[in-house]
This record gives C-alpha cells, structure tokens and sequence, in this order.
C-alpha cells in the first residue's frame, strides 16, 4: 500500500494545475487580440505600414518588460508578478478595445503597448514558477506548460472566431475578455508555491556567491540558444500578427474565417508541444 502524499507534495500538485492555468489564461488573452485584428484594422482604417507600426507597440511593451522582470520575480515572487502581468494585461485589452470603438490609433497603441508589458512580465514570471515545479517534481513537464499556452490560444481564436461571426463589437470582446482573464489569474495564482519554500543553495544560511548575469553571454550554449528561440519567435510572431490579415486579404474569407485559421495554427502548435 502506497503511502499518502505529503502536504508538500499535494501543494506542488496544486501548483502544477496553477501554472497550467496561467499559461492557457496567458494565451487565452493574446488571442483574444489576435482575432480581432482585421476588424480593428478596419475600424481604425490602417494601411498595412500603419498597421505594423500599430502591432510593434505589443514588441515595445515586451522587449522592456522581460528583461527587467527577473529580478522583480527574485525579490516579490512570481505569484505577485503573474498577478501584476495579468492586471496589465486586462487593462490593455480595455484600452485598446476602447481605442478601437472611438477610432484612437494612439489610444489603440496605448492598450497594446500595456498588453506587451503584462504579457512580456507574466510570460518571464509564469515560466520561472514552471522551472520551480518542475524541479520539485524531478521529471520533465514544462513542455506541457507551453502547450497550455498554445491551447489557451486555441480558446481565444475560437471565442474570437464566434463573437466576429455573431457580429459583437470588437471592444466587447476586448473588454469582456480583459476583465475575465485578469479576474481569473488573480485566483489561480493562490495555488503558487510560496517563495520561501524554494531551497537555498547549500541549505539554509549558507552564503549565496554573487554572480555577473552578463557573463552568461560568454557562453556559447547561451547564443546558440538565443539564435534558435530568436528564429523561432520570429516566425511564430510573423503568423500572430499577419497571419488572420493575410488570410482575410489575400483569399478573400470573412474575419471570422480568419480566425479559425489562426486557431488552426496555434492548435497545431499545441500538438507540437
């Protein structure tokens, strides 16, 4: 007869569930975005250069929103952080599905700039709390984290897909998806592990060596790695941003059509994972 599970054990369990949780939610509200371009598109009358400039606010808000979220994660724990990302996130949804209902690039931009910045801080945050589980579980599931992602994405094309078909504003959307999502991760993110149950290095007390992060540069496994995630974020990120556009415009299917096939893509990307 088995012995029962430790509270330790059914706690990591519980935070197993949690950051699955977070992932979907994560990708749930990039979707959400992401289906309801060409309508935006439409809305706000952009042409495709305006377009893409209007898109790189999501890239700005991300690029200055990873790098600096390490070492708040060290400092406040990844539970608050995720919780902060999905704040951030909600309200960008809402901005930006206002700026769409009023014809506001510049509000529009706002809101997907506060997406990228949630969104980028929740991403660091989420995965930094999947690699504490994992290791506390000694076997290898942070590829199903991802596909949790993925399948997150799925959702929100679908839902996208049947509120563009039913003809619901795209700022309902937006706004009802914002306020779910957030809602959502401020619940799920109870079940993280606490951050002073991670272990110290040595054990407790033990004195922790001061490290340069910018030597991990030094190495080439890191740049090799870097060049490969680069390649691979950049093709993924080309089809989240063009991907519903190009179907709409270049073969002349409705918008919601286009979002299946944006559904179909990353549903395929879940079954990669």
């Amino acid at each position: 007869m088995s012995a029962p599970a430790t509270p330790v054990a059914s706690h990591v369990v519980r935070a197993r569930t949690a950051v699955a949780g977070v992932f979907a939610l994560n990708g749930f509200a990039f979707a959400s975005w992401i289906s309801r371009i060409p309508e935006s598109r439409t809305a706000l009358d952009l042409t495709p250069g305006a377009l893409g400039t209007l898109l790189l606010a999501i890239a700005v808000g991300s690029v200055l929103a990873l790098p600096a979220t390490g070492p708040v994660v060290h400092r406040v724990g990844a539970a608050r952080v995720v919780a902060a990302g999905a704040l951030l996130d909600g309200l960008g949804l809402v901005v930006a599905g206002a700026g769409v209902a009023t014809g506001q690039v510049l509000l529009t931009a706002l809101g997907l700039f506060l997406l990228g910045v949630g969104t980028g801080s929740w991403d660091v945050a989420m995965n930094v709390e999947g690699a504490v589980v994992e290791r506390r579980l000694a076997r290898s599931i942070m590829p199903r984290f991802h596909a949790a992602f993925s399948l997150g994405t799925v959702a929100g094309a679908g839902v996208g897909a049947a509120l563009s078909a039913l003809a619901v504003p795209v700022v309902g959307h937006l706004v009802a998806a914002g306020l779910g999502v957030a809602t959502s991760a401020l619940v799920v993110v109870r079940a993280f592990l606490p951050p002073e149950s991670e272990p110290e290095p040595g054990g407790p007390g033990a004195p922790v060596a001061r490290r340069n992060p910018m030597r991990a540069w030094a190495e080439p496994r890191t740049i090799v790695i870097g060049v490969m995630v680069l390649a691979m974020a950049f093709t993924e990120g080309a089809a989240n941003d063009w991907l519903v556009v190009a179907l709409v415009d270049g073969h002349g299917v409705t918008q919601a059509v286009g979002a299946v096939g944006f559904a179909l893509f990353v549903e395929a990307m879940a079954v990669g994972r």
